[in-house]
């Protein structure tokens, strides 16, 4: 996906994504909120390692462990990019655009 508008399209028209939220990712930075996502996630994490360490019969998982891109959106977020960023262009299209051109997560 070149743009999170690329996965939107993907998750409505393959998967049955409700259209009026705007797909996953518009849904996600729009509705729920990335800190919020980010918060819940690291939850949803840590609670399944804890039973994945209490019944060793489970496989260990890492689906809830957050990406270092929403971490980066996260905290381009609290540093207030997303007020720079032009309307219509999501966060997340923002912070890669800004590391495609050598903008590091530290300079967020």
């Amino acid at each position: 996906a070149v743009r999170s508008s690329d996965i939107g399209v993907v998750y409505i028209f393959g998967y049955g994504f409700p259209p009026a939220k705007g797909g996953p990712m518009f849904f996600a930075e729009n509705y729920v909120g990335l800190p919020k996502l980010l918060e819940r996630l690291k939850v949803h994490a840590a609670e399944t390692k804890r039973k994945v360490e209490a019944n060793k019969t489970l496989l260990p998982v890492d689906y809830f462990e957050p990406s270092k891109l929403l971490v980066e959106c996260v905290q381009a977020e609290q540093m207030g990019m997303k007020k720079k960023v032009p309307v219509g262009v999501p966060l997340v299209d923002a912070v890669l655009n800004y590391k495609k051109k050598g903008g590091g997560a530290s300079k967020l």
